[in-house]
């Protein structure tokens, strides 16, 4: 229930968009069809990976297993502060991961 109890960003304008007169509507697409000609001429719609978005991936997958494996030795050598960092740092990792997931759609990166 919580994944689905706002509505996405992106739905948000569209919502907008049928409320509004049919004079703004044919404004706005004029201005988004001239917009959208650029990508014509040999530009991406797709977002670009960058090296910073990769290095950050990277990290958070080395953090991720990190914690994971400082849990398991936390657990098997009998100390619970270990297996807690080691949980807290998993858990955190993760959802920096799949912050970083939600957001690779996300066009003005």
């Amino acid at each position: 229930m919580g994944a689905y109890s706002t509505t996405p960003l992106r739905s948000a304008p569209e919502a907008d968009e049928a409320q509004a007169p049919a004079s703004e509507r044919h404004d706005e697409s004029t201005q988004s069809e001239s917009a959208h000609s650029g990508s014509a001429h040999g530009e991406s719609a797709q977002p670009v990976r960058t090296v910073p978005r990769v290095l950050f991936r990277i990290l958070g997958w080395v953090f991720f297993v990190a914690g994971l494996v400082g849990a398991v030795l936390g657990i098997a050598g009998l100390h619970v502060e270990i297996t807690v960092a080691g949980l807290i740092l998993a858990c955190t990792s993760g959802l920096v991961l799949l912050k970083l997931r939600a957001d690779q759609g996300k066009p003005g990166d």
